[in-house]
């Protein structure tokens, strides 16, 4: 698997498409429903339950948007130099740890959502030594809005943006101005379409953000996040040692992923949502770890047996969980 998605061939996206299929068909042969209440406006709610209504239907659109996204995140990756070999490398791991819980399957907020975020990463990667950043910030603290405007929780990605902002570029009080802005946005439409729709600007249920709140996480234990984990610190320690090898875009990032890491990891362990599902958005810096530790310029057996072992790790919990 490595060997293979360590190329750029075209047909290697085939291949992916094949393995995106492949990995998550238990999406289909183990039943999954919803029961975790993750929308704040009544007529979303609505529009996740009818994506929903069928499970081939939600399941086939939740793969599809696993699909894409994890190939935008790799086209940033190749694009911006992020990495240090080209490769399909970063989708892949993408697809595989988006693939880890049935919960994810569910074509809910959470697909969406990782969607807005990685395409606003682009975004902020594009304020490096840029000259123009205007629609960089408009559009990565847009897509931080809409993202807060599926579940108030994720609020918490509009500070991730800020952060970004202020990493790649020098801090500039007109341009964090003009983030906060394209943030509010988002949430004036959202507000005015459900007066219009419902009669009253906040909908009636509102899903508050309670990031204070640890929810019991020992299922964890008995799922493939050990696994995960420690190919995570492997992955942690060889990013850690070629740190000062890095390009300044590299270093910065690196420093970008670990901050979106805590933020994610907080995110899945507080307030009312669903843990499983919210692990999609830990995929994001774990996918970008990952391809760092197995990127190799020649075949390396072991990373092999590790990448191997790492799938039917996920494969055999997912069934038994």
């Amino acid at each position: 698997m490595i060997r293979l998605f360590s190329k750029t061939f075209n047909q290697t996206i085939l291949f992916l498409f094949l393995f995106t299929i492949v990995i998550r068909t238990t999406g289909l042969l183990v039943p999954y429903v919803n029961t975790t209440q993750t929308i704040n406006i009544g007529y979303l709610s609505e529009f996740f339950r009818l994506l929903n209504y069928y499970p081939i239907v939600g399941f086939s659109i939740s793969t599809l948007f696993v699909f894409i996204t994890g190939l935008i995140f790799n086209r940033i990756c190749v694009k911006h130099e992020l990495i240090i070999f080209p490769s399909y490398l970063p989708a892949y791991f993408f697809v595989l740890l988006n693939s880890v819980f049935v919960d994810q399957f569910y074509a809910g907020p959470v697909i969406f959502v990782n969607f807005f975020m990685i395409v606003s990463l682009g975004a902020i990667l594009n304020l490096f030594q840029s000259e123009n950043p205007s629609i960089a910030i408009f559009s990565a603290s847009t897509l931080a809005g809409l993202s807060a405007l599926l579940n108030m929780t994720y609020v918490a990605f509009f500070i991730v943006v800020l952060i970004g902002l202020n990493i790649f570029r020098q801090f500039n009080f007109r341009e964090n101005i003009s983030a906060l802005i394209g943030f509010l946005l988002p949430l004036y439409v959202g507000t005015m379409v459900n007066y219009l729709l419902n009669g009253n600007f906040l909908p009636f249920y509102l899903f508050f953000p309670d990031y204070g709140n640890f929810n019991n996480q020992y299922w964890a234990l008995y799922s493939a996040l050990p696994s995960i984990g420690l190919v995570g610190i492997l992955a942690f320690f060889r990013m850690y040692r070629n740190f000062f090898r890095n390009s300044t875009k590299q270093r910065r990032f690196i420093q970008f992923m670990m901050i979106f890491l805590i933020t994610t990891l907080v995110l899945a362990t507080t307030g009312k949502q669903n843990p499983r599902q919210e692990f999609s958005f830990v995929t994001i810096p774990l996918a970008f770890s990952f391809t760092f530790y197995f990127a190799n310029s020649k075949i390396n057996i072991l990373k092999e047996i590790v990448n191997l072992l790492l799938i039917i790790s996920i494969l055999y919990f997912r069934w038994y969980q």
